[in-house]
């Protein structure tokens, strides 16, 4: 079982909406998935309620305390687990830190996103620096390519932190918020481009062995 963490510490970067379609990737590819809402905003659990009666997407349950989440995971099955991290909230970070195999952090091509990301990079450093096995890669959503803070944040010149950054890019489209609103993924939209940025992300998991 591998456990993938979808994080930043700055709320309202996306997250739930990435990992939401990956689960729902992964899931389409005939994998055994879990989606874990640990973020006490349920996003993810209001995501899925909202769902058609007949979707076929992947389990969510919420699990948004550290002490919970550690003793639960112990009794889950599953090919791979996506948790989708809290904003400000360290100790449950540094707890979800502690139990996956890969973080993905997600930023928005923002200075604030930037900022607010240093201190999930600084836990993940931690857990390598006493010989903790993690792997983790940032993920560009909601990008915008015409403006120069986008171009900027897509280049790398920032990110001087030794963490990966993945080349795909995920836009800035509607039909993620509305596939977020109405219970489904991006796969059950006629949004092409945006299930191709999701595939592309899967692909790079895949490359670096994270799936």
């Amino acid at each position: 079982m591998k456990i993938i963490a979808v994080l930043n510490e700055k709320g309202g970067c996306g997250k739930s909406t990435i990992a939401t379609n990956i689960a729902s990737a992964l899931h389409r590819n005939g994998k055994k998935v879990l989606l874990i809402d640990a973020d006490p905003q349920g996003t993810a659990r209001d995501w899925r309620a909202a769902s058609p009666a007949d979707a076929d997407l992947p389990s969510v349950i919420g699990l948004d305390r550290p002490q919970i989440l550690a003793s639960s995971l112990k009794n889950l099955s599953a090919d791979f687990i996506l948790i989708d991290g809290p904003a400000k909230a360290e100790s449950m970070a540094a707890s979800i830190i502690r139990l996956c195999n890969n973080v993905l952090l997600v930023i928005q091509p923002s200075g604030a996103d930037l900022w607010a990301s240093a201190a999930t990079v600084k836990l993940i450093k931690a857990k390598q620096e006493i010989g903790g096995s993690i792997n983790a890669a940032f993920l560009i959503n909601r990008a915008n390519g015409a403006s120069k803070l986008s171009k900027l944040v897509k280049s790398g010149d920032w990110n001087d932190y030794k963490i990966d950054q993945f080349q795909t890019t995920i836009g800035n489209r509607v039909a993620f918020a509305q596939a977020l609103t109405d219970g489904i993924s991006i796969y059950e939209t006629q949004d092409g481009q945006g299930k191709s940025e999701i595939d592309s992300v899967l692909k790079e998991m895949e490359e670096a062995e994270w799936v």
